[in-house]
């Protein structure tokens, strides 16, 4: 299994990659293999990322591209932040998948992923659901074939977002109406994409902008 910090999309040509979205208000997971002409992908809209219907969406995915599951070189998934139930279901799920095929485990944060949906060339601010009425948040400048570059997450009142933007978040997060960055691909794909650049994997364990709300909701860094 890949280790944090290793280099994900290894080798990208030759094994099929698995990309799994839990952590926000739309769960996604999409392959991307060589036999396949374009990525394939499931988006579900539910507000439950249960591990359950995130293997059933792979198995789906599988059985379409005609592979087996011990096939699959590498997982990515998105570490938040986000959803803290969600963080926790995507992260366990794409470990338990690894260790039963084999496959590296690689991770990036989700704000990143959304800010990599968008089309290069411009500032975006992305948007992940924080606690009522606040978002997590975070600049980004966007270039063409290059990760997204951004600055230091912020925790932002949904009244405040309109001094920013354009945004780049899912289409069910209510940002009040606020300008939304054009999009050039999905979540699950905006991973993939990251991948294929060759992004460094962070480390493979929860992003918390907060601490989780049993822990008294003290916010830290």
């Amino acid at each position: 299994m890949m280790s944090a910090g290793v280099t994900g999309g290894v080798p990208k040509e030759e094994s099929p990659c698995l990309a799994l979205v839990t952590c926000g208000p739309q769960m996604e997971i999409a392959l991307g293999a060589p036999i396949l002409a374009v990525d394939s992908l499931v988006r579900l809209g539910g507000v439950s990322p249960r591990s359950t219907l995130v293997l059933a969406a792979v198995d789906l995915l599988v059985e379409d591209a005609g592979i087996d599951p011990s096939a699959i070189g590498t997982i990515v998934v998105s570490r938040g932040p986000g959803s803290f139930t969600g963080i926790r279901a995507g992260l366990a799920t794409a470990m338990g998948l690894a260790a039963a095929t084999g496959a590296a485990c690689v991770a990036y944060d989700s704000l990143t992923m959304l800010a990599a949906r968008c089309y290069a060339d411009q500032i975006v601010w992305s948007a992940q659901p924080g606690r009522r009425t606040e978002v997590y948040a975070r600049r980004y400048e966007v270039r063409a074939e290059a990760p997204p570059v951004g600055g230091a997450i912020e925790i932002l009142s949904v009244d405040a977002l309109g001094d920013h933007g354009p945004w780049a978040a899912a289409e069910t997060l209510d940002l009040g109406g606020v300008p939304r960055a054009a999009v050039a691909r999905s979540s699950a794909e905006a991973l993939l994409w990251l991948w294929r650049l060759g992004v460094r994997s962070d480390p493979v364990e929860p992003l918390y902008v907060e601490d989780p709300p049993i822990h008294g909701g003290t916010r830290g860094a």
